[in-house]
């Protein structure tokens, strides 16, 4: 199985293998509506209030065929309950910062023998700063159970951070070193 999350950063999300039929796409978030040429499964992670807060949006979840929720809904006949507890006990609660991470860790769980990531950058530190580590924990793991990731030769997402200590901060040329 080959699984390809697909976030919403314009410069990769239209590079995930929509016309291969071996990859099951997933996706998430309001930006991304009606914009996928197609998705397997659709991923609102967020409390069902802020969903009434866009009915568009809301109305448009509830038509999916396989959306995974908080919690299933009658309303929304394709809703399936994100098993929270499971993700947390296998990769406990210190990672899950984004939806994104949620998708991850449900996917890893699933042993796929590939995870493509698409539409995810989180390189801006004022909006992503918080999120971009815990994403690096998840493919980490899913490396380390063997499960090859990969992504648009163009993203960042698989670029590490610096190595503190071994590599100047900031990474803007200068020589001199913050704190010295």
């Amino acid at each position: 199985m080959k699984i390809a999350i697909v976030g919403t950063h314009y410069a990769t999300k239209s590079l995930a293998p929509y016309k291969h039929a071996d990859w099951h796409i997933w996706a998430c978030s309001p930006r991304n509506m009606g914009e996928l040429p197609r998705h397997d499964a659709w991923f609102e992670l967020h409390q069902p209030q802020l969903l009434a807060n866009r009915p568009e949006y809301q109305a448009w979840c509830y038509t999916q065929p396989r959306i995974y929720l908080p919690e299933a809904l009658p309303e929304a006949p394709g809703s399936v309950t994100y098993p929270r507890e499971e993700m947390v006990a296998e990769f406990g609660p210190y990672f899950f910062t984004s939806s994104l991470s949620w998708m991850l860790a449900i996917a890893i769980s699933m042993k796929p023998e590939t995870m493509g990531i698409y539409g995810v950058e989180t390189s801006t530190a004022e909006e992503y700063a918080y999120q971009r580590p815990s994403h690096h924990h998840f493919i980490q793991v899913a490396r380390d159970r063997g499960i090859e990731v990969i992504a648009a030769p163009s993203s960042s997402i698989l670029r590490p951070p610096k190595f503190y200590g071994f590599e100047l901060y900031p990474p803007n040329g200068s020589n001199e070193i913050p704190g010295y």
